[in-house]
């Protein structure tokens, strides 16, 4: 039986290279920045949009508050 590994090596793929770095690299230093300038990046979107569009983000905010009361109601 063959080896899949020495068959099919990630260097052969056409991944980008910032995936192939990341897999090979495994957790470390740079995913750990990650999950924070991507959290930074989100809030300052959704901020942007309140700012730009209040009414539809009211409408969003209320609707999604709405359905989460509805279904975690404590009776």
């Amino acid at each position: 039986m063959s080896n899949v590994s020495t068959r099919y090596s990630s260097s052969s793929m056409n991944f980008p290279r910032s995936m192939y770095r990341s897999a090979r690299s495994g957790a470390g230093s740079s995913e750990e920045l990650e999950l924070p300038s991507f959290l930074e990046n989100a809030m300052q979107s959704i901020e942007d949009y309140a700012r730009e569009e209040p009414w539809a983000f009211a409408a969003w905010v209320f609707g999604v508050g709405f359905v989460l009361g509805w279904k975690l109601k404590p009776w």
